[in-house]
């Protein structure tokens, strides 16, 4: 695994640089990464390229072990190019232009900006070809963060209307399939349709707040926005490749939080990369993200490229608290139980300076190596401990679908929003499946879906036909479906269909949907899952198994057709209603959750569905807040597991254990120490 941090020569006198490079020598790490933000260095003045400075510090800590992932500069504009060019400056939803001064102040479809983009990222290549220090390369940073995802301009205005043209064929269908008739919305050329005013990019403002707009252009606009950061990334990329033989990629934030669809984006990438700052104190390191990053690419190994380091000051303007001792080391050894193949801290040293400046990092500004350099260092000698283990195979047989289309249009049109998000439970199905022992994968509705034995479906709204048939065919060879609420609402224009739900797979579900409504805090009600139904399919193996009562939540779907019932109401008019049914279609399953569940109840249906359907489990005894993650070679089954409880914990392993890190044999009864972890080699199929 690379290991190490993210580090800013240009920003350093001689003397704090000679400082700075004597300590990560020493630290043990063999990673950095560089030069993301230093386009005026690179090219101070047009036409005139300076690589000499970062050549030098990547040979000197190469010389040392330690490589070097490249970054393109391109986040970061210098002010020559925005002074001679200022129509290269990003535009709102708002149609505010973005001026010089901070960073991602660019229009990433403008044709100047990306030629400029281009000739930088071959200077790069070209300086460093062949130099075998460089492990790998970043391409800008943080595409469409920060609210910069979704361009206004002219430039991308012109290019919407291209990207409709392609899409329709006609303005007449388009009028027919978005529905554009409402509010007398028809067109008679692209070039009429408005790029939208309303924007659900995190941190933008809507400058008109009761503004309703069409969901098909809504919908529309996020694929052509995602699209295009695409095609920008992948120009750099077919620059540098002139020159390097290295992986290259990009840094994404999380799965969600800008326009970009990574399942799509990192198509010509060479793996999927992201950033987690994930709280470190007495906190429980969500590893949805990281399910969903092994995914993006099939399941290839990820990069995380900015990690947390520390407390104290951040970008904006709050604190974030010090880890706890041993909680970093923790953290970069749950990565790679997860499939990581690099975890880069942000980063080494403190800025005195700039926007950032008295952010969070592995060093204090003062320079001087306190507890978390020394952990960083303990963390090193660790990893090279666990080598063996990174090509441990994950169980691929279960899996939590992430979908774009679904997300964006839960955004543009929210369903009991701020109760529901989409991404939010996409994730907490995934983690009641860690809970009860499975370590599942996070997939899409593309993605080859031959090796798994169930595949949950959480209000995956938008579906194609395609899609629909997908799901049909996965069923009938004998797959097991989970869907929930929400299912196969609306068609790929974003547009609900006139078919009876869950559209295009009644005969799948053996259910249809006759009534919805959103549960509020003022009229939850009260269900149970069908006892004769669910112990069967259960097989009962706890005492707290037979909780079958529980209170719906979020969504609310009374449920007719001829499907089994799992779960009724007990109560007001929808008494005897069925909400949960299950139904055998050709060789397989299928499970439709009409409503949300109280979590343990959830866990022990979960349970059920599983065992049925034969995915493995690793039966570990454990409190909440420990995670595990199992892995596999050919003849041994490896459990990782992460106390997250902010104290001492026990667990319970079945027998024939042992230590992997001390090669002891494990008792069945095994204390983790708070922050700690437990890795635990045993036979495979005991």
């Amino acid at each position: 695994m690379r290991y190490g941090v993210s580090y800013y020569p240009e920003h350093k006198k001689e003397e704090e640089l000679r400082h700075d490079l004597e300590l990560l020598k020493q630290s043990g790490i063999n990673t950095v990464r560089m030069g993301e933000f230093a386009w005026c260095r690179m090219e101070p003045e047009e036409g005139k390229y300076e690589f000499g400075w970062l050549e030098a510090v990547v040979k000197e800590l190469g010389e040392s072990g330690i490589q070097t992932i490249l970054c393109t500069p391109t986040a970061c504009p210098p002010a020559w190019l925005v002074k001679k060019y200022p129509d290269i400056l990003y535009m709102d939803n708002r149609r505010i232009r973005r001026p010089f001064g901070g960073r991602r102040h660019y229009c990433y479809n403008n044709e100047i900006y990306r030629a400029y983009s281009v000739k930088i990222a071959e200077k790069l290549g070209e300086a460093f070809a062949g130099n075998i220090y460089v492990a790998g390369v970043q391409i800008d940073n943080e595409p469409a963060q920060e609210g910069t995802g979704r361009c206004c301009c002219p430039v991308c205005t012109e290019k919407f209307h291209a990207y409709l043209r392609q899409e329709y064929g006609s303005i007449e269908a388009f009028n027919k399939r978005s529905g554009s008739i409402f509010w007398s919305q028809e067109y008679d050329d692209f070039d009429e349709i408005p790029v939208p005013v309303n924007t659900i990019e995190v941190g933008a403002r809507n400058q008109i707040d009761a503004y309703y707009e069409n969901p098909t252009v809504r919908l529309q606009f996020e694929r052509f926005s995602s699209g295009s950061q695409k095609e920008y990334q992948d120009l750099q990329a077919a620059a540098l490749r002139k020159y390097l033989q290295v992986p290259i990629t990009t840094n994404a934030t999380g799965l969600a939080t800008n326009s970009i669809d990574y399942y799509d984006s990192t198509e010509k990438l060479d793996r999927y990369a992201f950033d987690f700052y994930p709280g470190l104190r007495d906190a429980k390191v969500d590893s949805f993200p990281y399910a969903f990053a092994r995914g993006v690419k099939d399941g290839a190994p990820f990069w995380v490229l900015e990690f947390m380091s520390g407390g104290g000051h951040r970008l904006g303007g709050s604190g974030r608290v010090q880890p706890n001792p041993g909680a970093l080391k923790q953290a970069v050894v749950q990565s790679m139980a997860h499939g990581g193949e690099m975890m880069l801290h942000f980063q080494f040293r403190t800025y005195p300076f700039g926007a950032e400046q008295l952010n969070y990092a592995i060093v204090d500004m003062d320079g001087v190596p306190r507890r978390r350099y020394r952990e960083m260092q303990e963390t090193a000698l660790l990893l090279k401990k666990l080598e063996p283990l990174e090509t441990a195979a994950f169980p691929r047989e279960a899996a939590v679908c992430f979908d774009y289309d679904s997300h964006w249009a839960l955004r543009i049109k929210p369903v009991n929003d701020p109760a529901f998000h989409y991404v939010d439970y996409c994730g907490r199905l995934y983690n009641y499946l860690e809970n009860i022992g499975v370590t599942a994968d996070v997939t899409s509705l593309k993605a080859d879906w031959s090796s798994y034995r169930v595949v949950i479906l959480p209000a995956v709204m938008v579906m194609s036909p395609g899609e629909q048939a997908k799901v049909k065919r996965f069923v009938e060879a004998g797959g097991t479906v989970i869907a929930t609420f929400l299912t196969s609402v609306k068609n790929e224009d974003n547009v609900g269909y006139t078919e009876s739900l869950p559209a295009g797979l009644t005969e799948v579900f053996g259910s249809v949907v006759e009534e919805v409504e959103p549960v509020f805090d003022g009229n939850h009600t009260r269900l149970r899952l069908c006892v004769e139904s669910y112990e069967a399919l259960c097989h009962m193996e706890e005492t707290e198994d037979n909780v079958t009562e529980t209170s719906d939540g979020m969504w609310s779907e009374l449920l007719g057709g001829v499907s089994e019932t799992l779960g009724s109401y007990l109560e007001d008019y929808k008494e005897g209603a069925k909400v949960v049914s299950a139904f055998t279609h050709g060789k397989g399953r299928a499970y439709y959750v009409g409503t949300d569940l109280e979590p343990e109840v959830y866990r022990i249906f979960l349970k059920g569905v599983m065992k049925e359907a034969g995915v493995h489990r690793s039966f570990v005894e454990r409190e909440a807040g420990v995670e595990l993650v199992t892995r596999f070679t050919e003849d041994k089954e490896y459990l990782f597991l992460f106390n997250f409880t902010a104290r001492e914990t026990e667990v319970v392993l079945p027998a024939g254990f042992q230590n992997y890190l001390t090669g002891e044999k494990l008792e069945t009864k095994c204390r983790i120490a708070r922050n700690g972890m437990l890795i635990a080699a045993g036979r495979r199929g005991r």
